[in-house]
C-alpha cells in the first residue's frame, strides 16, 4: 500500500474554494491544504480549519502574485500590489528582486498564518510555484533558518520531471520544472530541509474535463510519501478566478465514488507527510 499526501491549494482565496476544501477534508478526501493568508478572507476562513489541525497538514501558500502585500518593506520597494507572474519571473531570472523585501513579505505571511492558527505551518509551498524561482528560493531558505528550523517544517518540491514528449504535449510542466525545481532541490538538500521526493498533479486546466482520467495517472506516478497537488472548489460566479470551472471539475471527482475506487485500485491511501 502506498501512502501519499493529497494537498488542496488556495485555501482562503475565495468562499467557494475554502468551502469546497473544507467539505473534502470533512469527508476524508484530502490530507493537506495550503493557505493563502494575504487574502482579506483568511482570518475568518482560518477558524474553520482549527478542528482539523490534528488530522491534516496545514501549509503556507507563499504568495507573490495575487492580491496585496502584507509587509511594509515590500510596499516600500514595490507598492501594495504583488507582482504579476510574468513580471516576477522576469525579475527573478535577472536576479533583480530585492531579497530583503521578499524575505519581509514571507515573514509577514508566516506571521499571519501563525496568528490565525496558533502554530507554525507544517509545510511551505508557493502560489504558482514562485518559491522555486531564483532569489525567491534563497529568501525562503533564509526565512526558514530564522523561524522554522526547530519545527521541522517541510518545503513542497514541485519535482515532476518532464519527459521528452512533454515539450509539445504539456508545456506547463516543462516551464514549471525549468523555473527552478533542480536548483531548489539542491538548496534544500544543502541546508538539510525536509522535502518530498515525489510529486504529481500538474496539468493544463483547460483539460479539467478529463480530470477523472488524469488523476489515476497521478496516482501511478507518485511514489510512497509523495505529494499530489489539486485545486478543488465549489461552483462560483465571482469574477477574477480564471480556473473556477476547473476547480469544480476537480471537486466533483474528488468528492465522488470514482476517486475512492481509483485509490483502491492503485493501492493508495491518504496521509500526512
Amino acid at each position: 500500500m502506498k501512502r501519499i499526501v493529497l494537498c488542496a491549494d488556495d485555501y482562503g482565496q475565495a468562499e467557494a474554494i475554502s468551502q469546497g476544501i473544507i467539505t473534502l477534508i470533512q469527508n476524508g478526501r484530502l490530507s493537506a491544504t495550503s493557505c493563502m493568508v494575504n487574502s482579506p478572507l483568511w482570518l475568518a476562513h482560518a477558524k474553520r480549519l482549527l478542528p482539523f489541525q490534528p488530522h491534516i497538514d496545514l501549509g503556507l501558500h507563499f504568495n507573490l502574485t495575487e492580491g496585496k502585500a502584507l509587509s511594509a518593506r515590500f510596499v516600500e520597494a514595490y507598492g501594495e500590489n504583488l507582482f504579476s507572474l510574468s513580471s516576477l519571473m522576469g525579475r527573478s531570472f535577472l536576479r533583480k528582486p530585492d531579497i530583503a523585501a521578499i524575505e519581509a513579505e514571507c515573514e509577514a505571511q508566516l506571521e499571519r498564518f501563525i496568528e490565525a492558527l496558533g502554530c507554525p505551518p507544517n509545510f511551505i509551498d508557493g502560489h504558482q510555484h514562485v518559491h522555486q524561482l531564483p532569489v525567491v528560493r534563497t529568501a525562503l531558505v533564509n526565512v526558514y533558518e530564522k523561524h522554522l528550523r526547530p519545527y521541522k517544517t517541510y518545503v513542497r518540491l514541485v519535482g515532476e520531471k518532464p519527459k521528452l514528449g512533454d515539450l509539445m504535449s504539456d508545456l506547463k510542466k516543462v516551464v514549471i520544472y525549468a523555473s527552478g525545481t533542480k536548483a531548489l532541490k539542491r538548496l534544500l538538500e544543502q541546508n538539510q530541509i525536509p522535502h518530498n521526493n515525489s510529486f504529481a498533479g500538474i496539468y493544463s486546466f483547460s483539460k479539467a474535463y478529463q480530470y477523472k482520467t488524469l488523476f489515476p495517472r497521478f496516482l501511478e506516478k507518485v511514489d510512497d510519501k509523495g505529494i499530489i497537488m489539486c485545486h478543488p472548489g465549489l461552483p462560483s460566479s465571482e469574477p477574477g478566478d480564471a480556473i473556477a470551472e476547473a476547480r469544480y471539475k476537480e471537486y466533483q471527482y474528488l468528492s465522488g465514488n470514482q476517486f475512492l475506487i481509483d485509490c483502491h485500485r492503485k493501492g493508495v491511501t491518504l496521509g500526512r507527510f
